[in-house]
């Protein structure tokens, strides 16, 4: 009977809102399939509004459908992440769509052939995303890689036709800007199909898992660290109960560690609160099951009886209805349980309540001693240390890309900034835990995650495109100069953002990234390109920096009001 009311118990959660905010999202990724379909349809001008506002309208669906969820269904914490930053992306697709590179100038359409291959594979990695998270196959990312392999050669022939044909060079840029678009667009796409397929469950590489454990442990070896905090919390936290029962005698001294583990929360506030619910759900159990217990206690079929209700009530209640009431079905099983093996009416609740004071207050003691603030203040000091390293980290791609550095010169850059984005990622998943964070900051917090994730992927692309695809601004120096006056100053934007969420002081930036400085940095080298053939790599990779550091630029921008939102939170006392 206590085996069926535990697989009861489990099979009767309910997931319908998990099931719902999978479905609405699939249809946001669906509208947003038909709106990149429509940037390349022979009707994309006239139809392209209509699309927009479908897409956005689907996306906002998707994005209520999450923040409403009553209780988050309890499964793994990097699926949690990974459907929290497919949104951001998704709105992240339709921003880029709805303000390209070229809103402000005439439209010039390559007309790539192989830019409607790369549209295909971007809409139906979509298409397969959606899929993916209604119970269909993998969506394949691969395709988007070919695909934009293919188009970046062919864009680069057509550039060069186009300036041997005369065509002024304003215009080859700005059909090169225009494609610039997709191309981010694609990048965007693939980071949400791996999301997707996270968030449908998909588990790591097996082959990997030993190289994956050991990276974690040198990465949560390092500070900040919500992992090691966390651990040293509980370690301590229990090893004070264990000392504490075995040292007093207490009876059933097991419900003092049980109690320390149930109400040890991330922060001091979580503990505390915690700590009430506890007592005041162990007192009703008590009530409840001592006036149960006294009238059934002589009675044993009825306690029988009673006895799978009990466990189906001790099991569901702590998924479903919330922590106090799962503390008071809890000591109702116990009770209930008690009596069954040996009669003891209605004063084992007593014991159980003694026992579990004893261990909420070692862990309201632990949870004030040892980082109080909880995952908040980690949470951004996180996400500083990630923004630090990645701007270190893009430095070096750009200046390999502008030929200032040697392409196969080694670097631990990108192991350093990927150690510091997965200690953020351990922070957010308990910041999530914790109570009083509204859906707000979650969306606030998901939104630097995935742009820290965004600007990895910028910089594995640049490296790639000085290593593997072989381009180097040498060949246009004057404007690799020009571009790298730029980068720097995007790198100490980044800079003040790291600062800022690392607490620290953080000094205004001498200048912002110009977009009219790029563009005229780009034209020069285009110009040089139509009088020298030579020139034509390193007008590109003069070119394809400038794109990304406009890219990365207006993502700099669009942080500002998330950074000041996580930088408020993180300086409020532990007791707010």
């Amino acid at each position: 009977a206590g085996l069926v009311s535990t697989a009861a118990a489990v099979t009767l959660w309910p997931l319908f809102e998990r099931v719902t905010t999978h479905h609405q999202a699939a249809k946001a990724l669906l509208a947003v399939a038909d709106l990149v379909e429509g940037m390349r349809s022979a009707t994309g001008e006239s139809d392209l509004p209509r699309l927009e506002e479908a897409a956005r309208q689907k996306v906002e669906m998707a994005r209520r459908a999450h923040a409403a969820m009553a209780k988050r269904p309890t499964g793994p914490a990097r699926r949690a992440r990974a459907f929290a930053e497919l949104l951001i992306e998704l709105e992240r697709v339709l921003e880029i769509i709805e303000r390209p590179f070229t809103e402000q100038r005439p439209v010039v359409r390559p007309g790539l052939a192989e830019g409607d291959r790369l549209v295909a594979s971007v809409v139906a990695a979509l298409r397969s995303s959606a899929d993916v998270l209604t119970g269909g196959p993998e969506p394949d990312l691969h395709a988007i890689e070919v695909a934009r392999e293919e188009h970046r050669a062919a864009r680069d022939h057509w550039a060069a036709e186009q300036l041997r044909a005369g065509r002024p060079v304003e215009q080859v840029l700005d059909g090169l800007d225009f494609d610039d678009t997709l191309r981010v667009v694609s990048y965007l796409a693939f980071a949400l199909g791996g999301n997707a397929i996270t968030v449908a469950g998909a588990r790591p590489d097996v082959g990997d898992t030993a190289v994956h454990v050991l990276r974690t442990i040198r990465t949560h070896l390092e500070s900040p660290s919500t992992v090691l905090q966390g651990s040293l919390r509980v370690a301590i936290g229990l090893a004070l109960a264990v000392w504490i029962a075995r040292t007093f005698g207490f009876s059933h001294s097991f419900w003092i560690v049980l109690g320390t583990i149930q109400v040890l929360r991330s922060n001091a506030m979580g503990t505390g609160r915690t700590v009430l619910l506890a007592v005041a759900g162990n007192a009703i159990g008590v009530v409840i099951g001592g006036l149960f217990a006294a009238f059934a206690g002589n009675h044993p079929a009825l306690m029988w009886a009673a006895f799978p209700i009990a466990v189906f009530g001790a099991a569901y209640a702590a998924t479903t209805i919330g922590f106090m009431l799962s503390q008071a079905a809890f000591t109702i099983n116990l009770i209930v349980v008690f009596n069954l093996i040996s009669p003891a009416g209605w004063q084992i609740g007593l014991v159980r309540i003694e026992d579990l004071v004893v261990g909420a207050l070692i862990s309201l003691l632990v949870g004030l001693l040892l980082w109080p603030q909880g995952a908040r203040r980690e949470l951004a000091r996180g996400l500083g240390s990630s923004y630090r390293g990645l701007a270190a980290y893009l430095d070096q791609g750009f200046d390999r890309v502008l030929g200032f550095q040697a392409a196969s010169a080694a670097d631990p850059a990108r192991q350093i900034v990927v150690r510091a984005r997965d200690r953020a990622d351990e922070a957010f998943d308990t910041f999530l835990t914790e109570r009083g964070v509204g859906s707000s900051d979650q969306e606030t917090a998901a939104l630097l995650l995935s742009s820290a994730n965004h600007a990895i992927l910028a910089g594995d692309l640049l490296g790639v495109i000085a290593g593997a695809m072989g381009y180097s601004g040498a060949g246009c120096a004057d404007g690799a100069r020009e571009v790298r006056g730029q980068v720097r100053a995007l790198l100490g934007a980044y800079l003040g953002l790291a600062d800022r969420l690392s607490l620290s002081h953080a000094t205004e930036p001498e200048s912002r990234v110009s977009a009219a400085a790029l563009r005229e940095a780009e034209l020069n080298c285009l110009r040089r390109w139509h009088s020298d053939a030579e020139v034509g790599r390193g007008a590109m990779a003069v070119v394809m920096a400038g794109e990304w550091v406009q890219n990365l630029a207006r993502l700099e921008s669009d942080l500002e009001e998330a950074v000041s939102t996580v930088v408020e939170g993180a300086r409020k006392p532990w007791w707010r």
